[in-house]
């Protein structure tokens, strides 16, 4: 009996327009009341789940920056999973040589080292790429009101950052050559103690080795009572693969990867057509 379900977000909870369909809500109020309860399972920041999870008037528990963090109904942090500080300064060398724009995840807000020229230009690109009908005019004017940009913090003395006592949970990079992510890829992954994922093509995903969603889900589950059994994850892509090896009862979106359908035990279908409505309500069914 499945007593815990926990959901991806982007590509997966979210449609195409970065929304959670109101029959996706339904679903999740209907298990609720049937005693199972919802989570989110993503590798967005607290931040940007917040105001998505109070739009739609979910109330739940989070992991967040695939695992690098865990976050009661409340928001309250009762885990944190941070990047060595050796392991940080190294990754971002790796980055600047390569000249691949990075955003840094801390428990202070989000970092770059870009100038704010750099970092609009790159959030251009990934308003774009999310938005591939929006003119590249349209998509810079975007890009300038999107919180990822807005509430960005520069860095201006790298050193005096690093030895700020600021703790870094996760590095995230997007770039148009695919070539070079796989590059990077490769390169950050050869690091001792590292997880590298995805969530799109590309883009690159760099956290502690033990911060990756399916690890720390499995930690919050046990201490839930549940057997591995009782929990269902659904996803997409890259960054949840871990909690398609560490959970047998998994459902793949039907846009998903090959890589994540491949593994799963079920396939519903796609975030724009009420995928995990779809899954919770076979979930209901099947447990009257």
């Amino acid at each position: 009996m499945i007593k815990l379900i926990a959901s991806d977000m982007d590509g997966t909870l979210l449609n195409t327009k970065h929304k959670i369909d109101k029959e996706t809500v339904s679903a999740i109020k209907s298990a609720e009341k049937a005693g199972i309860i919802f989570a989110i399972s993503t590798g967005r920041e607290y931040d940007t789940v917040k105001p998505l999870l109070m739009e739609n008037n979910i109330r739940c528990q989070c992991v967040l920056m695939n695992g690098a963090e865990y976050r009661d109904e409340d928001g309250n942090i009762l885990e944190e999973i941070n990047i060595e500080l050796e392991t940080a300064t190294k990754i971002i060398n790796i980055l600047q040589r390569e000249k691949v724009s990075a955003r840094i995840f801390t428990n202070k807000g989000i970092y770059t080292t870009d100038t704010k020229e750099e970092a609009l230009k790159e959030m251009a690109y990934r308003t774009l790429s999310f938005n591939p009908e929006f003119t590249p005019e349209e998509a810079l004017e975007l890009a300038k009101v999107q919180p990822y940009f807005v509430q960005l913090n520069y860095i201006s003395d790298l050193d005096k950052f690093l030895s700020s006592g600021i703790e870094i949970r996760k590095f995230v990079a997007f770039h148009k050559d695919i070539e070079l992510i796989n590059k990077m890829k490769k390169v950050i992954g050869e690091l001792k103690g590292i997880a590298v994922s995805s969530s799109f093509r590309d883009n690159i995903e760099i956290t502690d080795i033990t911060a990756q969603k399916g690890i720390i889900l499995a930690k919050v589950a046990e201490k839930m009572g549940f057997e591995r059994d009782e929990v269902l994850v659904l996803g997409d892509s890259f960054n949840d693969y871990s909690m398609f090896t560490e959970f047998k009862e998994s459902v793949a979106m039907g846009n998903a990867i090959p890589e994540i359908k491949e593994i799963a035990k079920y396939i519903t279908d796609t975030n724009d057509n009420l995928g995990v409505a779809k899954a919770i309500y076979r979930v209901l069914e099947e447990q009257k």
